[in-house]
């Protein structure tokens, strides 16, 4: 990548300067448009060079800096032929303040002067061809088809995402050629930036032959209490057939600054029109977050896999849908399971027999941490599609019954991703177990939920 594409130009050479002032003079404005990136062709793919070289940063050999880059697609290691995949670059350097990029996608029949599908740019990049011109809406010319998508300014998190179509037939192996640079941000020598370089192979995916998802018919409602419906920002069950090939919880490499995926293994959700979180996949079960979406009333859900798109079923959503962590059942009853606050004496708390991590039931005047989803907007609002790192309260707490008994609700507000937390003090109830209901906003938990009380 040249010096130019990570940091400025050291012009404080008098003689360098006055050759400069010339040759600028001559330079198109559109060559002039792209100068926050580096020079096209820096890859490191075959025909082309890196930044490691003199006169853009010299002093340390490629990948030598003690960091790395890396590439993922949330496609995995497969594309299919004209549906887009998200791509996410990062790079790694404890000595860098901050990082640049460049890619390019070729198919493996020719690597050194094809280019395989096109890019979409993300915030702060655009698409470099390789003639030095910035690709507009025709494309790259016949002559100079290469693309390559780079930063537009450095950033400071060494992440960058942007979005690659593939060609749509099958081309074979895709090769991407990733650089990148952890720059030390002096703006002054070309010494003490790290090159690094990576490569990656996409390989067409199969044509499918399995069968398209099918979401059961009713088969969409909250994860806690399984009572049909959604709301915004609700653990969200959906229950069918061919939901997907795997069976996983998301993981840490899912998560992308902080984003919660709305794809695992080429398995997403669509509730409404808008893409929801998802958490856990396997062939029978999906269970997700739902987006934030104003709309009430009936709406669309679509479960989509690499062999299709299911057909869309109707789901009631309404503002709230309050649910009580209960994950346990016997009889039909589900059992809450409850936290102890005893910092002596730390526990959970619920049917002893029901669920087997239990140790006892709940103690009337004990304080204990209760969990919950669908209990509607936190002051201030917390966005789904993040990972939470402050809790956030409820503008109006829930009234929760053990039985008749109103209890003293202490906290309610949101302290994950969809999951809300209320402290509360057990009331004076007799023992054994007892219906637990919370009601927020006119709507109330399902009835068929028990707490077990034992003193």
């Amino acid at each position: 990548m040249s010096k130019r594409g990570y940091k400025n130009m050291d012009r404080s050479k008098k003689v360098y300067a006055a050759k400069c002032a010339v040759i600028l003079s001559a330079i198109p404005a559109l060559i002039l448009a792209h100068s926050g990136g580096p020079d096209p062709r820096k890859t490191g793919a075959p025909g082309d060079s890196t930044c490691a070289e003199s006169s853009c940063h010299i002093g340390t050999a490629v990948n030598g800096g003690g960091g790395k880059i890396e590439v993922s697609f949330d496609s995995g290691t497969t594309y299919t032929p004209g549906t887009k995949v998200r791509v996410t670059v990062k790079v790694t350097d404890s000595a860098a303040r901050i990082y640049g990029f460049q890619a390019s996608a070729r198919p493996s029949s020719n690597t050194r002067s094809a280019q395989a599908g096109t890019f979409t740019p993300g915030a702060e990049q655009f698409v470099l061809c390789e003639d030095g011109s910035i690709r507009n809406a025709t494309g790259c010319r016949s002559t100079a088809p290469l693309e390559f998508v780079e930063h537009n300014n450095p950033n400071s998190t060494g992440i960058f995402q942007f979005d690659w179509t593939p060609p749509t037939t099958a081309v074979g192996d895709v090769m991407f050629y990733v650089a990148g640079n952890a720059a030390n941000g002096n703006g002054l020598a070309d010494r003490g930036d790290h090159i690094y370089t990576t490569t990656a192979t996409l390989t067409a995916a199969a044509v499918s032959t399995g069968p398209k998802p099918v979401v059961s018919d009713g088969g969409v409602a909250d994860s806690f209490n399984f009572r049909a419906g959604t709301a915004p920002s609700t653990w969200t069950a959906i229950f069918g057939t061919n939901l997907s090939g795997t069976t996983r919880l998301w993981g840490d490499a899912d998560f992308i600054q902080g984003k919660l995926p709305t794809k695992l293994d080429g398995v997403s959700v669509t509730i409404n029109g808008k893409p929801a979180y998802v958490n856990f996949i396997s062939p029978g079960q999906i269970n997700v977050l739902a987006p934030a979406d104003t709309a009430t009333g009936n709406v669309p859900v679509v479960v989509t896999t690499s062999n299709g798109v299911s057909a869309a079923v109707t789901v009631s959503k309404s503002n709230v849908l309050p649910a009580i962590y209960a994950p346990f059942a016997q009889d039909g009853k589900l059992f809450v399971t409850a936290v102890s606050t005893d910092p002596a004496n730390p526990s959970l708390l619920g049917k002893v027999g029901v669920d087997p991590r239990v140790t006892r039931g709940v103690k009337p005047g004990e304080i204990i941490l209760l969990y919950g989803t669908g209990f509607g907007e936190t002051s201030p609002a917390t966005p789904p599609d993040s990972l939470v790192t402050t809790a956030s309260s409820l503008p109006t707490p829930p009234v929760i019954r053990f039985g008749d008994v109103q209890a003293e609700v202490q906290f309610a507000g949101q302290t994950g991703s969809g999951l809300y937390q209320f402290n509360l003090k057990v009331p004076d109830v007799p023992d054994g177990d007892v219906p637990l209901v919370a009601q927020i906003s006119g709507a109330s938990s399902a009835s068929n939920v028990l707490i077990t009380v034992k003193r």
